[in-house]
Order: structure tokens, then sequence, then C-alpha cells
């Protein structure tokens, strides 16, 4: 009887994992269409041929709240030779919380609504979750949390 029912929880297990979409291609970061604030629609692979930063994240999320900051401060220093950055706000409901979170954080990249496709297609079970993603579309890394500013900063300088 026990054997049955750890069989039956390997299986269940395997399903699961079976069922989570990924990319097509292993390393390949998944593409998405996902809204921006004023509701236009933002492609990941509009970016080819740049280095994405992809940051899951939430106004509720207090980690998420103290890497807006870093995330900041990567974007100012590194859009100008070529990167993007992408926040994927997780917040439910209306954007007038976000909005004004970014106002208050003098946040300038884009953020866009995440959707539970993406969170599933990138795997993401926590955050704040930072991905890179290099000029040729491959995920470089994935870095849970954030507070590793400096070691972004040189996988990032590598891709660019």
């Amino acid at each position: 009887m026990f054997r049955l029912r750890v069989l039956t929880a390997v299986l269940v297990i395997a399903a699961l994992f079976a069922c989570t979409k990924k990319s097509d291609q292993p390393g390949i970061a998944a593409d998405f269409t996902l809204q921006d604030l004023n509701g236009k629609s933002v492609r990941l692979s509009d970016f080819k041929g740049k280095p994405v930063l992809l940051d899951f994240w939430a106004t509720w999320c207090p980690p998420c709240r103290a890497a807006v900051p870093g995330i900041e401060k990567l974007h100012e220093t590194f859009s100008g030779k070529g990167l993007v950055v992408l926040g994927i706000s997780m917040d439910e409901g209306g954007w007038d919380s976000v909005k004004a979170f970014m106002s208050e954080n003098h946040m300038t990249y884009t953020v866009l609504k995440g959707t539970d496709d993406v969170l599933s297609e990138y795997q993401v079970r926590t955050i704040p979750l930072v991905v890179l993603v290099s000029k040729d579309g491959k995920v470089v890394k994935r870095y849970l949390g954030f507070g590793g500013e400096d070691e972004l900063a040189k996988d990032i300088t590598a891709v660019l």
C-alpha cells in the first residue's frame, strides 16, 4: 500500500512538471506579450538583439520594494549601452498602486502587468526574481531575491 502511494505521488509530481509550459528550446527565453502602464502591448521579442533584464516583483512584496533602487541603478547605468529593463508586476487589480509606487520611487524603466502564463513559463515560484536574457534570447542567469547588484552588473557587462 505504501509503495502504491509513493508511486502515485511520483506520477503526480512528474505530471505537474510535464504540464509546465516552457520555451520550445532549452535555454531560450519564452516570448510573451504583456501590457505596459498605458495599455500598450510589449513583446519580449521586440528587444531581440539587446540584452534584457526581467524583474518579477510586486508592490506588496517587501524584498521587491527594497530591490527597486538597485534595479533602477542598473537601468540608469546600462540602458545607454543597450540593456533593456522590464519590470513585470505581479500586483493584481488596477494600476493605480503600481503607478503611485513607481512615482514615489522614481522608477524610469518599463513596467508590465504580469500574467499567470508568464509566471508559469519562467517558473516563478517566489519574488523577487530577476532573469537576465542575452542578446540572442537565451536565459543567462536567474537571481532569486536581490542583493547581488555587483554580481548582476558583472553579468550584464558580459552580455553587452
